[in-house]
């Protein structure tokens, strides 16, 4: 069986050619979507994000629509729903996976909020209102937060990234992806002050955190096929845990 072969390739040797000319742009055109996206969300993060007035609800609303336009240029690209991880198939099991995460970070913060209170004390919120607290908690981090970065990264990168991609090289580069997203709040002020010697390391903690984050919240977006089991799992880390700070302070 081989020798035909290799005496056919050798016959033509201009169609072995022309056949792997051809499938080197199409390997660089399937790697192009994901790059092309990864390289949008870290200038929408570190440069134009930053460059807006400091609004949070102005900043949420901003998310908000680039995601919007993603998702939908993402759709004139060739994604189906389910790549998106919003596929109507996918609701049940990202529910499920979803709603525990919630429930394990309503438990944890509570069990916090009984045992040792003034860890969840973050001099940040210190002078916030409990209505500003409840727009942050309900409306701008569910919305502006959660629901455009797992849309952004677990749904559109990580969506487009498995297309040229092993399941795992996508997953590590959303993860990475994302944590770089959060560099220009890594180098913002901290809310312990530090000396300058300690900023870098409390930089890099940022940054290494938010990609271990980025790793759990992409698995459970390839386990479940779901965004909505990402989106739990954030809802859990970053509202629940704003609602328990604000008890802790208020305490």
């Amino acid at each position: 069986m081989t020798a035909p072969q290799h005496t056919a390739a050798e016959a033509c040797p201009d169609r072995g050619d022309t056949s792997d000319e051809e499938d080197t742009p199409s390997h660089w055109r399937r790697l192009a979507p994901p790059a092309v996206v990864a390289v949008l969300l870290l200038a929408w993060s570190n440069l134009v994000l930053p460059a807006l007035p400091a609004d949070a609800v102005l900043k949420a609303l901003f998310n908000v629509g680039g995601v919007a336009a993603m998702v939908t240029v993402a759709r004139l690209l060739g994604l189906s729903w389910a790549d998106l991880g919003i596929g109507r198939g996918t609701w049940g099991a990202g529910l499920r996976w979803g709603g525990a995460a919630i429930a394990v970070a309503v438990l944890g913060y509570g069990a916090v909020l009984v045992a040792a209170p003034g860890l969840l004390e973050n001099p940040q919120l210190a002078g916030a209102s409990p209505g500003a607290l409840l727009l942050r908690g309900l409306v701008l981090i569910p919305l502006g937060t959660v629901l455009a970065e797992e849309l952004a990264f677990r749904g559109v990168l990580q969506g487009h990234s498995v297309r040229s991609l092993s399941a795992r090289v996508a997953l590590s580069v959303t993860a990475v992806a994302f944590g770089l997203w959060h560099l220009t709040v890594a180098m913002g002020p901290s809310a312990v002050p530090l000396p300058p010697t300690l900023q870098w390391t409390s930089v890099l903690a940022v940054l290494a955190v938010t990609v271990v984050g980025g790793l759990a919240l992409g698995w459970l977006r390839h386990r479940t096929g779901s965004v909505l089991a990402p989106i739990g799992l954030h809802l859990g880390t970053n509202a629940v845990g704003l609602v328990a700070a604000g008890v802790a302070l208020a305490h």
